[in-house]
């Protein structure tokens, strides 16, 4: 989830450019650009943008979650245990998917709960 320190609005972003570009070198995080006070663009440092795209890139080996082993053997129980109840056709659909679609998901999630929050602040 983004915090709020990390929500700017784009006419702010633009005044204050090189300002927010050493920000996001320095932490890392992204920030929310907000145009007439809503979320319209998510900003990252290139390093930390790579960063992420290298970890979706999808692996040649299985996840470390799905290989998960110990000399003991407890580890694959509970991961036998926890096996029955997952939809795996969810984890595939989501593997599936690019960053940008990924980002764009997240984006809409967080609409929706803006709006949910919004109508439940009118209903009072």
């Amino acid at each position: 989830m983004f915090r709020v320190a990390d929500i700017f609005s784009l006419s702010d972003f633009q005044r204050r450019t090189r300002e927010h570009i050493r920000r996001l070198r320095a932490t890392g995080r992204p920030e929310v650009l907000t145009v007439n006070g809503r979320a319209e663009l998510v900003v990252y440092a290139a390093a930390t943008y790579q960063a992420i795209v290298d970890e979706a890139r999808p692996s040649r080996t299985r996840p470390t979650w799905i290989a998960a082993e110990s000399i003991d053997g407890a580890s694959d129980k509970v991961m036998k245990a926890y096996e029955k109840g997952v939809d795996r056709t969810l984890l595939r659909e989501n593997l599936r998917r690019t960053v940008q679609e990924r980002v764009d998901n997240l984006i809409a999630l967080q609409r929706l709960a803006s709006e949910a929050r919004r109508a439940g602040e009118a209903a009072r």
